[in-house]
């Protein structure tokens, strides 16, 4: 029998939680293993992502999420960059950066990209008229 632990991105896990006493604030949480493409040498590597509220952040390790992608003024969408499937780009406007992510299947890959663009809007206060459409 196969050990149910890994370290792939099978350990991505969302929670979603909404409180009604704060303007219908909703908490979002996902978490996971997904390959990033370096800035300056262009090679993917692995990082641990961790989505929290309207920032995204990632680093080596679940320890080490030091480094962020502000998510409030963003654009999302799927690309084929390096050939590479189940990729997507993130371009924050805020920090005028494009980050380039690749998931290991098409599931991960929708369930990181729906919950980016639910992040994405409830950071706007509850105006989901701006909701990101995935394509």
């Amino acid at each position: 029998m196969a050990s149910s632990e890994s370290s792939d991105s099978r350990t991505n896990s969302l929670n979603t939680t909404s409180s009604h006493n704060d303007d219908s604030v909703t908490h979002i949480e996902l978490k996971g293993w997904l390959m990033k493409r370096s800035k300056m040498s262009k090679k993917w590597k692995k990082q641990w992502f961790l989505l929290k509220n309207t920032e995204l952040l990632y680093g080596d390790t679940p320890e080490q999420t030091s480094k962020r992608i502000p998510l409030t003024n963003s654009e999302i969408s799927e690309t084929n960059l390096d050939k590479k499937n189940f990729a997507f780009r993130i371009k924050s406007k805020d920090i005028k950066r494009t980050f380039y992510i690749h998931a290991d299947n098409e599931n991960t890959q929708n369930e990181w990209m729906q919950a980016i663009c639910f992040a994405k809007a409830a950071g706007r206060h509850g105006d989901m008229s701006q909701a990101c459409v995935l394509q």
